[in-house]
């Protein structure tokens, strides 16, 4: 679930290795390798944060593929300007952002298409699931609330843990002014979920 109180810590030290891994694949020319070490180690995060920017399983789904899809198109010219998880991070958030321009405009022309609402079922008990399902549509709806380049740049620092700097590349925006964004959308989050019950 994602944490609207704390900040995810930084990782100072060298990358993972399933990072490292999919480098060395890389430089022996592989990209099929790297593409599969980068699917198993960010395929359900990536899955996560596309279904949190489109709120609808199906969509989510393919949005992940396209991603990976892109992903493996662009291996080969990969500049290791930033970590590959950010790259691919970088890849959804776009694919996302052109989604819901495309949702929007189908929208305005053909009006409302019904909504799926159901999440994936974690663990636990029947009474945890249901609970956690309630909290995760309340988030999910309160998360819908806000402008979709807020909303991408709320996720990638806290449901993804990246940094204001990798967020920037990723938009290139400056990372001050996505850390005043984020810092003015978790209020509104906040009050949101407490109007409907939900303590942050």
């Amino acid at each position: 679930m994602l944490s609207l109180i704390h900040e995810p810590r930084e990782s100072p030290g060298t990358p993972p290795d399933p990072e490292r891994a999919a480098l060395a694949a890389l430089d022996r020319g592989s990209s099929d390798d790297a593409l599969a070490l980068l699917m198993r180690e960010y395929g359900t995060a990536v899955y996560r944060y596309c279904r949190q920017m489109m709120a609808d399983d199906d969509l989510a789904q393919e949005v992940q593929q396209m991603t990976f899809v892109q992903a493996h198109e662009g291996l080969a010219r990969f500049a290791r300007r930033s970590s590959l998880r950010s790259w691919l991070f970088g890849i959804a958030r776009h694919r996302c952002l052109d989604h819901l321009k495309m949702h929007r405009r189908r929208y305005k022309r053909f009006g409302p298409i019904e909504e799926a609402s159901d999440l994936p079922e974690p663990g636990g008990s029947a009474e945890d699931r249901l609970s956690e399902r309630s909290v995760a549509r309340v988030l999910e709806s309160c998360l819908r609330g806000l402008a979709p380049r807020v909303r991408t740049a709320v996720l990638l620092r806290y449901q993804q843990g990246l940094s204001y700097p990798e967020i920037a590349r990723l938009s290139n925006e400056k990372a001050p002014a996505l850390q005043v964004r984020v810092a003015r959308a978790l209020p509104l989050l906040r009050r949101c979920l407490e109007e409907r019950g939900v303590a942050p």
